[in-house]
């Protein structure tokens, strides 16, 4: 019994790291090989444009998911405040909710990881480390904000998709209901 326990987790834990980490870790080798393609004509100027549209796209996603989840799905957000009520809600909408939530994680990452860039830089950038790495930092540095920037992307792209599939959803539920009205 507790053998098989033990079994579904660790195919549970092996499903996650197949399903994440393996296709993370393909976005940071991309961005790495990008990053090294390109750091020689790089400066921390050329990449302010991009950290900047990064920010504010990833707090306008962040925004507009979070805004979404509260406004399209109340049985979400009551789940936490009348647990005892809450209906089960369909599948579609579960996975809808938890790519949202996605979504939102995957922008927060983004703003903080810029914070966290701006911050490195200002320790290290004056730094004799930094001096005698500079051309690693560099790679290292547009490395991050090329895998930011893909996963910001990709963000913005599943809201799209998310967005399309809910229409598509109202307007088969509106044809199923004037079919059902000329019956």
């Amino acid at each position: 019994m507790a053998f098989t326990k033990l079994s579904e987790f660790v195919i549970l834990i092996f499903d996650f790291l197949k399903s994440r980490v393996a296709s993370h870790s393909c976005y940071m080798i991309f961005g790495i090989f990008v990053g090294w393609l390109i750091s020689d004509g790089i400066t921390l100027i050329d990449l302010e444009p991009i950290m900047a549209t990064l920010k504010n796209l990833s707090a306008a996603v962040f925004t507009l998911a979070g805004i979404w989840i509260a406004y399209s799905y109340p049985q979400a957000i009551s789940a936490y405040t009348s647990p005892s009520s809450v209906k089960l809600m369909p599948t579609d909408e579960t996975k809808r909710i938890e790519s949202l939530v996605l979504i939102v994680l995957t922008s927060a990452f983004v703003i903080s990881s810029l914070l966290v860039f701006n911050f490195v830089y200002l320790i290290f950038f004056k730094t004799l480390l930094y001096a005698n790495h500079r051309e690693a930092f560099k790679i290292l540095g547009v490395a991050s904000i090329s895998y930011m920037a893909f996963l910001q992307l990709k963000a913005v792209f599943t809201v799209m998709v998310t967005n399309i599939a809910f229409v598509n959803e109202l307007h088969g539920k509106r044809t199923e209901r004037i079919a059902n009205d000329d019956l």
